[in-house]
């Protein structure tokens, strides 16, 4: 190094600046590498009918290159001629013509490799090439993918970090993994278009790719016990649909507790207040009829009550006749031909001089009406008149 340095002490002003911008250009020049390195993602997995995006960067040895001076190849590991890609579509195998494009720049070393409309056959290892002309060329074979495909599309998945209150923001996040980030899968929801949605696409290595969409609305009564659900629509399928169900709960507040205890006192001191007017206004009328005689309410409800029983009747009288219902309805005879009263039973009765004792008011059904005189053998078969006012009384109804 010191001989350098004396070497440029002797050189003139000129030679130094010559000497000086060699120096400069090594230093600012592109990367140089002395080999030959790509890095591929191994292993991959392609949904049918969609499309996969293969990650590829490279390097090559001396000073970097233009993109013009550049050609990307890409060809099957089991049969070198079998291309997938190449600039020039004719050389392409027929199969994978229109199917596949370079997305990387390679002037920028990038070689991703785009595959659409994924096939079932494409269950193959592929691999990378480039050729420098009038340099060199070089195949990458030990860094290459193995593309492994599926039919099935998933389901989004949806998440959220906390039961929904009513009145307060809720977020729900909507996610999918895939493998085409030219063609991002489209995700919606069936809650209102006012609401906050924040899209977003996280590159997660190895060829992966997750898009989500974050949900953020404030929940009502009508959500309660409803459904959110998330729409996916991949590249080239159809839709695929997720949904979660909310139960809400209630935001706690002092008034769900104040109101009650409200009304209840509220109810008490109504109540208790119409008690006390009530009270006052009916207060003299009340003390009236406690204080009132024989004329008071009292002692007319209590006469009601009070019941006469045979031993009662110290004094000798007689038990007031209880008048039967028949006794009620039969007829009584008009004039003065019998001077019949309402007796006891099996009481002496006098008729035309004559003592008898007949059942009072017998029924008709046990005693039939004779006509008037059949019976000669009675004591007052003599006198007609007498036995047909008689009869009239005890036998007709």
């Amino acid at each position: 190094m010191s001989s350098v340095f004396t070497h440029l002490r002797n050189m003139d002003t000129q030679a130094r600046l010559w000497v000086f911008c060699l120096y400069l250009q090594a230093l600012c020049a592109p990367g140089i590498s002395d080999e030959w390195e790509a890095d591929i993602v191994p292993k991959l997995k392609a949904m049918t009918d969609s499309c996969v995006v293969i990650p590829c960067v490279f390097k090559y040895p001396g000073t970097q290159k233009s993109e013009d001076q550049l050609r990307a190849i890409w060809y099957k590991k089991k049969d070198t001629k079998a291309l997938i890609y190449d600039e020039d579509q004719s050389k392409v195998d027929n199969a994978y013509k229109r199917r596949t494009k370079l997305l990387g720049k390679l002037g920028k070393l990038n070689c991703s490799l785009e595959i659409d409309d994924i096939k079932s056959y494409d269950n193959e290892e592929f691999c990378f090439r480039t050729e420098i002309p009038d340099f060199d060329q070089y195949s990458f074979k030990q860094s290459c993918v193995l593309i492994s495909t599926f039919e099935d599309a998933s389901k989004p998945k949806l998440s959220h970090h906390q039961e929904p209150v009513e009145g307060s923001p809720f977020t729900v996040t909507c996610s999918v993994i895939h493998t085409c980030p030219s063609h991002f899968p489209t995700l919606t929801w069936s809650h209102g278009t006012q609401d906050k949605i924040i899209t977003e696409h996280k590159d997660m290595g190895h060829g992966q790719w997750e898009s989500q969409s974050i949900l953020t609305f404030i929940p009502t009564q009508e959500d309660d016990h409803g459904e959110v659900s998330c729409t996916v629509t991949y590249y080239g399928r159809d839709p695929m649909k997720e949904a979660i169900k909310l139960n809400m709960k209630r935001k706690f507040s002092m008034l769900y507790i104040i109101i009650p205890v409200t009304a209840a006192v509220g109810t008490a001191v109504v109540f208790g207040a119409l008690c006390i007017l009530m009270r006052k206004k009916y207060k003299n009328r009340i003390e009236a009829l406690q204080r009132g005689g024989d004329h008071g309410l009292w002692n007319r409800l209590s006469r009601l009550t009070r019941r006469r029983h045979p031993g009662d009747y110290h004094d000798g009288a007689s038990r007031p006749e209880r008048r039967s219902i028949w006794s009620r309805f039969s007829r009584r005879p008009h004039g003065n031909n019998a001077d019949v009263g309402y007796r006891v039973n099996n009481e002496v009765t006098s008729v035309g001089g004559a003592h008898f004792s007949k059942p009072r008011c017998p029924s008709p059904k046990s005693n039939p009406r004779s006509s008037c005189g059949a019976n000669s053998g009675n004591n007052y078969s003599n006198n007609s008149n007498d036995n047909c006012a008689d009869a009239s009384i005890y036998g007709n109804v």
